[in-house]
């Protein structure tokens, strides 16, 4: 929970001023990946939020930005039917790729813009 709510709070401030405009992105809600590009100037914060519906076996959702895995959940079958959600930065040019195993729906998925660049592309 720090954890989070650390993040959330070093992002804010790099939000475009004025009413946040988050703009969905073409996660699919049942499927095996996703992938996003953004292909803006700026980084942009990215929000997922998916819920386990398995009903024979274990479930999964993996996404990573280059090599870094930026949200990953495993979801056992006694988990079936619980909901998560992550939230992260994709920088500037970069790709989000998420692969899901199981039958994970996902939800909710949407980016939007920052005031810069907050990660470091080098």
């Amino acid at each position: 929970m720090r954890n989070s709510l650390w993040k959330v709070l070093t992002v804010l401030p790099l939000l475009a001023e004025g009413q946040q405009i988050w703009n969905t992105i073409n996660c699919p809600e049942t499927g095996n990946s996703c992938t996003y590009n953004n292909n803006k100037q700026v980084d942009e914060a990215v929000t997922l939020f998916f819920q386990a519906e398995q009903q024979s076996s274990t479930a999964s959702i993996s996404c990573t930005v280059g090599n870094a895995v930026t949200c990953f959940r495993s979801y056992p079958l006694s988990d079936t039917f619980s909901a998560g959600g992550c939230f992260f930065v994709i920088p500037a040019g970069a790709q989000m790729n998420c692969d899901v195993q199981g039958n994970v729906k996902i939800i909710g998925s949407h980016v939007s813009p920052l005031k810069g660049a907050l990660m470091d592309t080098n």
